[in-house]
């Protein structure tokens, strides 16, 4: 089974809508559905293997040290926030799984503010348990960091600053650790990644502000 390390494996910006949601829109209802937009064929039992991933996030709980890195480093984020998200753990039954042939549906539904936080988790969960299944070779460790390296320093020397947003697509969390690790230690214009996770291991700079569905979700409620 594939497994998250922590409740902050997931895209800052989910944390700083669920901070507005709770604000502003605590009533509101939202629904979200996977679209398979490279039209992947998943392969038998694949419904069945990301239930399982996905019940067992319910016991992902924010941690101590986690809250102060928070308090820290993220100081928008208000204590009122921070000791609702202490106390938030995801709710298996708001997302409903489904197979039918190699055809995967995906379907999540419930109070926004609660909601907000499984796009980029099961998007990485579905990403990892393919690349799982299908048993796909990647490079090894040393070939990772050493492309990711190449890459950093080419950016660097044309003084291109670089951001990492990787989570959603990611093969597995190891290699996206080693890739997160090397932007940090060969990478002047590294300037932090979208994994809260990752960024607290790392000690570098968690990157977001809110996504489309922020707009969308207006759009609905008062128009274009």
């Amino acid at each position: 089974m594939v497994a998250l390390p922590s409740i902050l494996d997931n895209d800052f910006y989910k944390f700083t809508m669920q901070q507005c949601v709770l604000k502003l829109f605590p009533r509101a209802k939202a629904r979200y559905r996977f679209i398979n937009r490279g039209t992947h064929s998943f392969p038998n039992g694949f419904a069945e293997q990301l239930r399982h991933s996905v019940d067992a996030m319910s016991s992902l709980k924010l941690t101590k040290e986690e809250k102060r890195w928070l308090c820290n480093n993220c100081p928008y984020l208000d204590p009122v926030y921070l000791d609702f998200l202490e106390g938030y753990c995801y709710n298996p039954l708001e997302v409903k799984i489904s197979q039918a042939g190699d055809k995967l549906d995906v379907f999540i539904e419930g109070l926004w503010y609660r909601t907000i936080l499984w796009e980029v988790p099961l998007l990485c969960l579905i990403s990892e348990i393919f690349f799982a299944m299908q048993q796909m070779q990647r490079e090894n460790d040393e070939q990772v960091v050493e492309k990711t390296r190449n890459k950093i320093e080419a950016y660097g020397d044309l003084d291109v600053t670089v951001a990492e947003f990787g989570t959603r697509r990611r093969h597995s969390f190891n290699v996206h650790q080693l890739v997160v690790a090397a932007l940090k230690k060969y990478g002047k214009t590294f300037v932090g990644t979208s994994n809260v996770h990752l960024a607290m291991v790392n000690e570098t700079k968690p990157i977001g502000t809110h996504a489309h569905e922020w707009f969308m979700f207006h759009a609905a409620k008062y128009g274009f």
